[in-house]
């Protein structure tokens, strides 16, 4: 049987072709399951984009609202939704669209709605009272391919009261205390904090301590090693109520006070001294400042502290700036004028030379009959509620020494010159002049300011004008004895000498007690005086006048602005630093050269280093050493300073004498320069300014500001919160120097450098929260006798004095009693003296009996006007899933 051949051709071709067919699909599926994961991978990779870009978004938005927030304290609505227009560009996150918001409580207007007060909740100002208005922040970011991320966060703009603190520091705080000092209120430093006090002494911290920079053991704030003279005891807290028995009794801690352990040198932050170069970080200071003292002190890198600082000073600018006038061509409403408390006043006091400096922000047709020139000649001197304003005729009269500017020593001059203005603002915002309304109770006292007691009502010789607010003169007397009454021009002048006395802080450029009646110009201050318990009764209606109309609520109370720019100088160079504008008053005495270490053991101004200034001399960081404001300083008693050029000096060349004598010739005659400070005066407990609704009373001034006597207490009286009712108080100005009740202008001029003399016998009582500046430490050179040479004198000695409150010598001291907040914001730029303590020319400490206002701590009872700082606190941060 014959074989058949089959033909398989057509089967392989199928099965290739089914082959192909399944390898095809294998390589199809792959494709779309590479595509799919690539599509996948893709758009994780723009979700993650998007949040990326979302996340940029918030931190932007979040930042610029701290930024807003840090430059103005109450934006707008209008400005805060303007931050939602300006997301990350493209250049930073890649292509993306934004749609951001933000929302907040709004009052009637739409604006911010007015902050509650709450405690914040997080942060390193945790636990501070603050008024809090809280904000929600969305960002949704949307990616071209459509992929979007959206985040919330919500925030709270805490606007932090500076009195909340016990004690703050702009700059570097030291405690180098001689003595026990506690102090029971929260303490800040945007700087180093020293802890340095002296041997045997002891500094008690019983509150939390923020600090910015470095806490530092072994070195002082001077550069100088302590040694053993500053090798005291300091105690921080470490819970809350911690050292309360040791600051109730005004000692150190015994056996082991619990929750009140030492800060040893062990404990300190940075070791082997400042700056960076010269140590290096305590590796245990994490624990040291979070479980050690549980986060009761610490720093920026421990418990991320943050700087806390004006709004406005934020922007460009001082925090001087708060205190001063405004420039000519200032606007009201610009950041830094709105924080002025020249614009947040309702009463003020302006002096000056000219009647173009008096308000030169105004035009020349706001000037009225209220501008009044106190005088003008010896032939035409005003009458001011029966008294004739001081002048001398030296003719008859060898004590008086006319000023260069006038002429001739023979011709008679004035004592008191320049341009005054009164004002208030009433409930309609319209500010009305009253200065003839004031100057209708007089213009002078008896030769003793009234202190404690209410002035009596009848007209004496201890008090010619008992309704008298501002005062200008007192009346002549001796050195003992009733005032001179019925001295006229033809006999030697008349029944009034100006109100000069002297500050050996300021007249001295270093510690020497010269056991005589010899001064320097530079000390001899002029004081115009407020009798506070006479505005106070203006204010009721008691004195009759427009007291009542005074607008009280805006700032809950009254808030008095005081300038005096008599004597000053146009600052000849613009200051970037301020944006100050060349050739104009600023506010500044205009003498820096007053350390001086390089060229004189005896420390005489050594301006001609090429105009260069010392560390610790450039107090308004301008860059320059500034020396023109004593060109004018020893006219009124004719001693040019010009030539030598420095206004520590005493050489009389009239006289050809060696001596200025303080009470034949300084107490007398008129004080030309950059040298005139407000007192207050008559501010005893239930004196000062109170609305019936609570409002305090807020003195602000860009000159130093001298308390004399008890203020806002007195008696053992005011200090507790009942029963005497005291007035929520301030005072903000360029430097406050306390004054005890027993101080005395003829015997401060008698011994002007013997402080031995300059007794404050008795306790005097002060209760006011103090805002004001100090000088800026520089190191210590080593020609100095005094170790503490250099130092701002710390935060112990931050209120002023000028008297010998240890009156025994070695025995107990007087005690001064003190109740507020101590608040160090600037530099003294008027009061330029540095601190000095030594044997006995300036003071000698009192026993000081200091505490915090804890009614502070309810916003509710803060003085009139209180500068707010503003930190914005995280909350809470989260992502919304949303499908795209």
């Amino acid at each position: 049987m014959a074989k058949r051949s089959v033909n398989s051709q057509g089967f392989v071709l199928i099965a290739a072709l089914l082959l192909l067919f399944l390898l095809s699909g294998i390589a199809v599926g792959v494709m779309m399951l590479t595509n799919s994961e690539i599509r996948i991978g893709g758009n994780d990779k723009e979700t993650q984009m998007a949040f990326y870009g979302a996340e940029s978004g918030m931190e932007k938005l979040t930042t610029d609202l701290a930024d807003l927030y840090g430059r103005r304290q109450a934006p707008s609505a209008a400005e805060i939704q303007a931050l939602t227009n300006t997301p990350p560009n493209a250049a930073m996150v890649g292509p993306m669209t934004y749609a951001e918001s933000i929302t907040f409580p709004v009052d009637a207007q739409g604006n911010p709605a007015q902050p509650t007060s709450q405690i914040i909740s997080s942060g390193p100002n945790q636990g501070l009272t603050a008024l809090i208005l809280p904000m929600t922040m969305t960002v949704n970011a949307l990616r071209p391919s459509s992929a979007a991320a959206n985040i919330t966060r919500n925030v709270e703009v805490a606007l932090i009261p500076v009195f909340q603190f016990g004690i703050f520091s702009t700059s570097d705080l030291n405690f180098s205390n001689g003595a026990v000092f506690t102090f029971g209120g929260r303490i800040h430093t945007n700087g180093n904090l020293f802890l340095t006090p002296q041997h045997g002494a002891t500094t008690i911290l019983g509150d939390k301590t923020t600090v910015v920079g470095e806490v530092l053991r072994d070195i002082m704030e001077n550069s100088l090693a302590p040694g053993s003279s500053y090798d005291g005891s300091p105690y921080q807290t470490n819970a809350t109520g911690g050292c309360s028995a040791a600051i109730a009794g005004l000692r150190a801690p015994t056996g082991g006070e619990i929750n009140c352990p030492p800060f040893s040198t062990s404990n300190a932050s940075w070791t082997g001294g400042m700056p960076a170069g010269a140590g290096g970080i305590n590796g245990t200071w994490l624990s040291t400042s979070t479980v050690s003292f549980n986060g009761f002190i610490g720093n920026s890198r421990s418990t991320g502290v943050k700087s806390l600082i004006l709004p406005f000073a934020q922007g460009g600018g001082l925090q001087s700036d708060i205190i001063r006038r405004p420039f000519p061509t200032e606007v009201a409403t610009s950041a830094v004028g709105q924080s002025r408390l020249y614009n947040k006043a309702n009463i003020r006091i302006l002096m000056a030379d000219t009647l173009a400096q008096l308000h030169p922000e105004r035009s020349a047709g706001a000037l009225d009959a209220e501008d009044v020139l106190l005088t003008s000649s010896a032939g035409n001197l005003p009458v001011f509620g029966g008294d004739a304003v001081a002048f001398a005729n030296p003719a008859t009269d060898t004590s008086w020494q006319a000023p260069i500017s006038v002429g001739a020593a023979i011709t008679p001059f004035p004592l008191i010159t320049g341009y005054l203005r009164v004002e208030y603002k009433g409930t309609d915002d319209v500010w009305r002049g009253v200065t003839s309304q004031w100057l209708a109770q007089g213009i002078g006292r008896g030769v003793a300011a009234a202190v404690g007691t209410p002035n009596p009502t009848a007209v004496t010789a201890a008090s010619p004008n008992p309704n008298a607010i501002l005062i200008f003169q007192e009346l002549v007397s001796g050195n003992t004895g009733a005032p001179i009454l019925g001295r006229t021009a033809a006999n030697g002048g008349t029944n009034w000498y100006p109100i000069n006395f002297y500050d050996t802080r300021e007249g001295q450029v270093r510690e020497v007690n010269t056991a005589t009646a010899q001064c320097t110009i530079n000390g001899i201050m002029n004081a115009v005086e407020i009798d506070v318990g006479n505005l106070s009764r203006w204010l009721t209606g008691n004195i009759a006048g427009s007291g009542t109309l005074v607008e009280n609520t805006e700032q809950n109370g009254y808030v008095l602005y005081f300038s005096d720019r008599r004597g000053m100088l146009p600052a000849p160079r613009a200051n970037a630093a301020d944006n100050s504008p060349a050739n104009i008053l600023t506010g500044e005495y205009g003498f820096e050269d007053v350390i001086n270490v390089s060229a004189s053991a005896t420390g005489l101004p050594n301006g001609a280093d090429g105009g260069a200034a010392e560390p610790g001399e450039d107090i308004n960081f301008s860059g320059q050493l500034d020396t023109y404001g004593a060109a004018n300083v020893g006219d009124g008693f004719r001693i040019p300073t010009t030539a030598p050029g420095y206004p520590y000096t005493n050489l009389d060349y009239v006289l050809n004498t060696n001596i200025l004598n303080c009470l034949s010739q300084g107490r007398m005659n008129r004080v030309t320069g950059a040298r005139h400070v407000l007192r207050l005066i008559d501010g005893s407990v239930g004196k000062l300014p109170i609305t019936v609704k609570g409002g305090g009373f807020t003195v602000a001034s860009e000159n130093p500001v001298y308390v004399f006597g008890d203020y806002n207490a007195g008696n053992g009286q005011g200090l507790a919160d009942a029963p005497i009712i005291h007035s929520p108080a301030a005072i903000l100005a360029d430097a406050v120097t306390l004054l005890s009740n027993s101080w005395n202008d003829i015997n401060d001029m008698t011994h002007p450098s013997d402080v031995r003399t300059r007794l404050a016998p008795v306790d005097t009582y002060y209760r006011m929260a103090i805002a004001g500046g100090k000088t800026i430490a520089f190191p210590n050179p080593t020609s100095a006798n005094n170790i503490s040479w250099g130092t701002d004198g710390g935060a112990h000695n931050f209120l002023r004095y000028l008297e010998a409150w240890n009156v025994t010598w070695g025995g107990a001291s007087t005690n001064l009693f003190y109740s507020g907040s101590m608040v160090s914001l600037y530099p003294s730029s008027y009061a330029t003296g540095t601190y000095k303590f030594g044997v006995s020319a300036v003071y000698n400490a009192p026993n000081r009996k200091y505490g915090f206002d804890q009614l502070f701590l309810n916003p509710a009872n803060l003085p009139p006007a209180t500068p707010m700082f503003q930190d914005v606190v995280n909350l809470s941060y989260r992502q919304d899933f949303t499908p795209y």
